[in-house]
């Protein structure tokens, strides 16, 4: 529900921001470099590499595009 409500909350600030203030929401699984920590909590989760996660961060920083939710499975 947690990550429902930031999508939610993404879609509606990008609305109301001024035209040069962007507001974009990365949204990985869990991360390889974490699954000795987190693996227990996220059984049966394909991990992801973080490379991956920080490239959908780049384009939601570096991109045009404001209110999107970039997941990276």
């Amino acid at each position: 529900m947690a990550g429902g409500a930031v999508r939610a909350f993404v879609q509606a600030a990008a609305i109301e921001l001024p035209r040069s203030i962007r507001i974009n929401n990365v949204s990985p699984n869990v991360l390889e470099e974490s699954m000795d920590s987190y693996g227990p909590f996220f059984r049966g989760f394909e991990p992801v590499p973080a490379a991956r996660a920080a490239k959908a961060f780049r384009k939601s920083v570096e991109g045009a595009q404001t209110g999107q939710t970039y997941t990276v499975y």
